[in-house]
């Protein structure tokens, strides 16, 4: 007769051990991206370095959507603050040959 305690060579103890899940990395910040924003058209720096300062803390809480949303969103305003200065760069340019063409 066995005992309750002994175990059966056909019993596992314990569950099957699962593969182990890596976590998904960081996203980067795009800090340098809220900087640029900063350089070339400020108003677009607030929402840039708010989203680039909320990536590491909404990452930490486990929030890996989010942080990697953040990080999108301050690339996305550094990016947009570079084409909006191209855009006025180009536009005085323009009215600065007109304005030579018309003298």
């Amino acid at each position: 007769m066995s005992s309750p305690y002994e175990q059966s060579e056909f019993q596992q103890p314990f569950p099957a051990a699962q593969p182990y899940a890596q976590a998904p990395a960081l996203p980067a910040s795009n800090a340098g991206w809220a900087v640029v924003a900063v350089i070339f058209f400020w108003p677009l720096a607030i929402p840039a370095f708010n989203h680039a300062l909320k990536v590491h803390p909404l990452w930490l809480m486990g929030d890996v959507q989010g942080a990697q949303y953040s990080s999108s969103r301050a690339g996305f305003f550094g990016k947009l603050s570079l084409g909006i200065f191209v855009v006025f760069i180009v536009l005085y340019l323009a009215f600065i040959a007109l304005v030579v063409a018309n003298m």
